[in-house]
């Protein structure tokens, strides 16, 4: 799936992870346990591609090692909040003051995190498919 910019990607994101899908801000624990249970199912699951380019922003999102980036992004894109909205939580739940500065130089460094981190996912799977692959056709072979 191909998005032009990467705000449309995590707005994918947000609406794939927010349930029930009328609700704005509800996420964390069921998609938990809708990924768990996904992941070890047996029976394929059907998966529409904005849906899987969802769930994996959202795992790059909890694989991210700065927690004031992945607030940032889960409260703009998920939970839907203004800056302002976002700015007074992060200092009254995380103890981070942003208020210094702008806030779209925040929220841009954070979707460049996440960028990141969704490139080392992608990474990472590939180079499992590869070592998957290589290891079959080793096995062929003896």
């Amino acid at each position: 799936m191909k998005f032009e910019t990467t705000e449309q990607r995590f707005d994918n994101w947000g609406r794939t992870v927010r349930m029930p899908k009328f609700q704005e801000g509800v996420c964390a624990q069921w998609a938990r346990l809708y990924v768990a249970l996904r992941d070890a199912s047996s029976i394929p699951v059907v998966i529409r591609p904005e849906e899987q380019d969802g769930w994996l922003v959202e795992a790059a999102w909890a694989a991210m090692p700065n927690h004031v980036h992945k607030w940032v992004l889960k409260y703009t894109y998920v939970w839907r909040m203004s800056p302002e909205q976002v700015q007074t939580r992060m200092r009254k739940s995380h103890g981070a003051v942003l208020r210094g500065r702008q806030f779209d130089l925040i929220l841009a460094e954070a979707e460049k995190s996440l960028n990141q981190s969704v490139a080392r996912i992608k990474a990472a799977d590939f180079v499992k498919i590869f070592r998957t692959d290589a290891c079959k056709r080793l096995e062929s072979f003896i």
